[in-house]
């Protein structure tokens, strides 16, 4: 009786067409005597490669573990469930590592060529994530080893090598959100994020403390910090791929608080154990940087994350409190819970008056209205811009992190005014919440609107410098399952979203 060799902790993930026609199988060593007999075994067991299914099956030698992966007719099977063959690609793979893992206890994976390597290289990356630094014994330890290696059988190297770059920020980013919040407070994420740029070309990260802070007139980041006792921390990145003396042709501002409790606003005790992830937004915006600075993209960018945490003491802000913030704009805080909007406008007005970007985009789990609206899938978008639009739209589509532009009217300003103040950081009635939301962001980049409430053309700012977005993402910041490369927990998106952005604004400029 043959028995089982270490080289059966080997695994293969080969893919497969429609009628188990077996792709690039001979890159993989495998004769066509190995290659009938798959065939056979997978069509014994039901296996056509359908895409999405997925056999695990022994080789005949019982040297490795196969996991035939369906792509199906790619370009049909994209058009039939509408999604595109990167995405096929990336979920097979990922699906076809996971259960040689999981079922089959290999430690090494050999992904044989097929199309799209930068997919195929995320998809096998995306789904090697865990998150169980914390646990005193490693779950599965008896079903997976702790650590893995991946390799590719194919000449497209300089592919597959970039879809582990942007894998792995994704990765980063599920990292800094998973984090609980006493080991991820806004000093210990700034002093995480110098450690990961350091020997980086053509970066420089600065992080400001709360003198500096007092400096800018930053009122909204200084009144949300107010009731921490953690130090609140700014954080700049400036990333100069296409040279020093050149404009800046991106800015990117992410929501940094740390723990959200909802200060006097309280949020029902169910669900704020997720409120360690409420620094999403800085955390796509910080591992996009990286994963640009490390492919070296030519492009100039300059990130920005306002980091403090939203907590109750003696010194918390009070609903009904009026302060500045540093575009000179008053503001009552009528729901103390509304706070992310609160430090993203000081970071945004800050990004705007003195980097002069010609894009700008602002990326936050802003609200639970998104939520309601969009579900866990899509990034709600606004924008005044429908040239910057288009852009966002079409890096969605390359990285297949689904976006969907959402309205914004004039109507929203009137909804802000405040009786006592310039503005109320929430609308005065119990609707259109994420709307809202970015009506009040609108105002601290392009300047304090008229407020009459006419629900008028919404890209009459399309001439307004910086052209702005805002990317409400508290859906997407959390998967509720593990399934093909998305992992139960903290997302990581949009991650590649914004990877995807600055590769074509690096192509063509935004004019």
């Amino acid at each position: 009786m043959q028995v089982l060799s270490e080289a059966a902790k080997r695994g293969l993930v080969l893919g497969v067409l429609s009628n188990n026609k077996l792709l690039n199988a001979d890159s993989a060593s495998l004769s066509n005597a190995q290659q009938q007999s798959l065939v056979a075994k997978a069509a014994a067991l039901g296996f056509s490669g359908e895409a999405g299914k997925v056999q695990t099956v022994l080789s005949d030698d019982l040297q490795q573990h196969i996991a035939l992966v369906g792509l199906g007719d790619t370009q049909a099977e994209a058009a039939k469930i509408s999604t595109t063959e990167t995405e096929i690609v990336r979920t097979a793979v990922a699906t076809g590592v996971r259960q040689l893992l999981q079922a089959r206890k290999v430690d090494s994976v050999t992904i044989a060529p097929m199309p799209h390597a930068q997919a195929a290289a995320e998809g096998a990356q995306l789904a090697l994530y865990k998150f169980d630094q914390f646990k005193s014994s490693k779950e599965g330890e008896d079903e997976a080893p702790a650590s893995i290696n991946v390799s590719w059988l194919d000449s497209t190297q300089k592919e597959w090598d970039a879809g582990q770059i942007t894998a792995n920020a994704q990765n980063f980013a599920r990292d800094l959100m998973n984090t609980p919040a006493n080991f991820m407070t806004p000093t210990l994420f700034a002093e995480r994020v110098e450690r990961e740029f350091q020997g980086l070309d053509s970066v420089h990260v600065r992080v400001h403390g709360p003198e500096w802070v007092k400096e800018q007139k930053m009122g909204g980041l200084l009144t949300v910090s107010q009731g921490s006792n953690e130090p609140l921390r700014f954080l700049e990145i400036e990333y100069r791929g296409s040279g020093a003396d050149t404009p800046v042709d991106l800015g990117l501002v992410g929501k940094g608080v740390t723990f959200d409790t909802g200060g006097y606003s309280l949020k029902p005790g169910r669900y704020m154990d997720a409120m360690k992830g409420d620094m999403g937004g800085g955390a796509v915006v910080v591992a996009a940087m990286r994963a640009l600075a490390q492919l070296r993209v030519p492009i100039n960018i300059v990130a920005a994350v306002p980091l403090c945490e939203n907590m109750i003491n003696g010194k918390a802000v009070k609903v009904s409190d009026v302060y500045t913030s540093r575009a000179g704009i008053t503001v009552e805080v009528m729901n103390t819970d509304a706070e992310g909007r609160l430090i993203l406008a000081d970071a945004l007005h800050y990004v705007t008056d003195v980097h002069k970007p010609t894009a700008l985009v602002d990326v936050a789990t802003l609200t639970g209205a998104m939520v309601v609206a969009l579900g866990e899938h899509y990034t709600g978008v606004f924008t005044p811009s429908p040239h910057l639009w288009q852009r966002i739209e079409r890096a969605a589509h390359t990285a297949d992190e689904p976006a969907w532009r959402m309205p914004l009217h004039d109507c929203w300003d009137a909804m802000l005014k405040s009786p006592v103040a310039d503005l109320s950081n929430i609308g005065n009635r119990a609707e259109a919440g994420a709307c809202t939301a970015a009506a009040f962001l609108r105002q601290f980049v392009h300047g304090k609107r008229t407020g009459k409430g006419i629900l008028g053309d919404q890209n009459n700012d399309e001439e307004s410098s910086p052209k702005w977005a805002h990317l409400d993402i508290a859906g997407p910041m959390e998967a509720a399952s593990t399934s093909g490369y998305h992992t139960k927990g903290m997302s990581g998106r949009p991650t590649r979203l914004l990877i995807a952005l600055a590769q074509d604004l690096a192509h063509k400029k935004l004019n």
